[in-house]
């Protein structure tokens, strides 16, 4: 490898610009403290950024209760906004389908006795040598298949909610019903029930929607202004004792309020957030961030690759070069050469860098008013 290839570039040094006091009031230059803490209250308060938005749920916590057969809503359990546990009843239907799907498996659960009996005749039979294998290998094929159509149905039974005891003793009493009762899968909240009693539900029609326990969302509107401030894992304090993590911004801006949505996640389930609540949302983020400086987001001048703050000095400013970070409401962070309460330059920094871009005591000219020429010379 080559010395030129292993070269490592200088880091830029500070700069003096030398000004004078008269220029620098005459160009309205100000200046402001590096803080090492942001301020508990003001306008570039990091938590001064506010979000509106709405509690939804987690796209995990939606489920739906549905019927794979249809019938007639004969009952119905509970309301909408109900707390209910696993396996709890829904709604009960009147459903004829059902009703012959335990006449089948009545029917295939007796086809599948003498199927097995059938193979147990036909396995002594052989054993003493009195038919062939291949009468034996199409019993023994038959009760296969007669004994799968049972576990078909016995499945699509379990899964209507047919409990085991019931499903072993349905073979021997025969005691058929046709009312079918749909049970939430999981426990949670009933948000919407779209069947009402004596109406015809269709096979595969949903009987409730569910919101499972566990964390919510909150989905933000953030104007592109606020966007500049927010990170994913940035955390917002909706209420006191009630934070949320963002989880994920949109890259897409609305084309008609000009906002990006923004996601938040409850990072453990309470009852400080409400489903459909309307809340607002602050910017909880961290007022000091280690061997960093908070300094406006005005005062920072690039020259190439590089970024500056200008630091008032005896001589006028000295041009430190600093590596910003992120922003903190009207404020950034930086990190370089700079002390805790350093005063930097937040108005007049254009001047400054235009003097600072020409050489010596001619570029401080620049910041001098303009004399207008006297009448009669050009």
């Amino acid at each position: 490898m080559s010395a030129a290839a292993t070269a490592v570039v200088p880091a830029p040094r500070p700069e003096q610009v030398t000004v004078t006091a008269a220029q620098i009031q005459r160009a309205g230059i100000q200046t402001t403290p590096a803080l090492a803490r942001l301020p508990e209250a003001g306008g570039t308060d990091g938590d001064a950024v506010v979000l509106s938005g709405t509690v939804v749920p987690s796209a995990t916590a939606m489920i739906v209760s549905g019927t794979a057969w249809g019938g007639m809503v004969q009952e119905v359990h509970v309301a909408t906004l109900q707390a209910v546990k696993a396996g709890a009843p829904l709604a009960t239907l009147f459903s004829q389908p059902w009703m012959e799907l335990q006449r089948d498996y009545v029917e295939l659960s007796a086809r599948a006795r003498l199927a097995a009996d059938k193979l147990a005749r036909d396995e002594s039979l052989h054993a003493d040598g009195i038919i062939a294998r291949a009468r034996l290998d199409e019993s023994r094929s038959a009760a296969q298949l007669a004994q799968l159509a049972v576990h078909q149905h016995a499945q699509a039974l379990r899964s209507g909610g047919m409990s085991a005891k019931a499903l072993a003793a349905l073979p021997a009493s025969q005691r058929l019903s046709p009312l079918l009762t749909v049970r939430a899968p999981a426990a949670g909240t009933v948000i919407e029930m779209p069947l009402a009693v004596g109406q015809q539900a269709e096979p595969g029609a949903s009987v409730a929607k569910i919101v499972r326990d566990g964390p919510l969302w909150v989905e933000l509107q953030a104007s592109r202004q606020q966007l500049a401030v927010l990170a994913v894992g940035d955390r917002l304090t909706v209420a006191e004792g009630c934070q949320v993590r963002i989880s994920a911004i949109s890259p897409l801006v609305n084309g008609v309020n000009q906002t990006a949505l923004v996601r938040a996640a409850q990072q453990e389930r309470n009852n400080c957030l409400k489903l459909n609540a309307f809340v607002e949302a602050r910017l909880a983020r961290a007022r000091t961030q280690t061997g960093a400086l908070a300094v406006p987001t005005a005062a920072l001048a690039r020259r190439g690759a590089a970024s500056y703050v200008f630091v008032r000095n005896a001589q006028g400013f000295e041009a430190v070069p600093v590596q910003p970070g992120a922003a903190a409401g009207e404020l950034v962070w930086v990190r370089g050469a700079l002390q805790d309460g350093a005063p930097v330059a937040m108005r007049g920094v254009a001047a400054i860098k235009g003097a600072w871009s020409g050489l010596g005591e001619a570029a401080a000219e620049a910041l001098a008013p303009a004399v207008p020429a006297a009448k009669g010379q050009p």
